[in-house]
């Protein structure tokens, strides 16, 4: 799993497999760049790539 880092207060999460392939799904059919994720310690907005997503994305065996 990857880390994703607030830009505004620092703190550090991690997505779960879950969050990643609703999130994947999401942006495939709404056809959007980045997925938004709000940071759990301030809140702020946090604009997560879908290269970036993409590269969490669990492995099919």
């Amino acid at each position: 799993m990857r880390g994703v880092r607030c830009q505004r207060c620092g703190h550090m999460f991690s997505l779960s497999r879950e969050q990643v392939a609703a999130a994947l799904e999401e942006l495939q059919e709404k056809g959007m760049s980045h997925y938004n994720v709000e940071c759990p310690k301030c809140r702020h907005l946090i604009k997560v790539p879908r290269p970036s997503l993409e590269r969490m994305r669990p492995r099919q065996n």
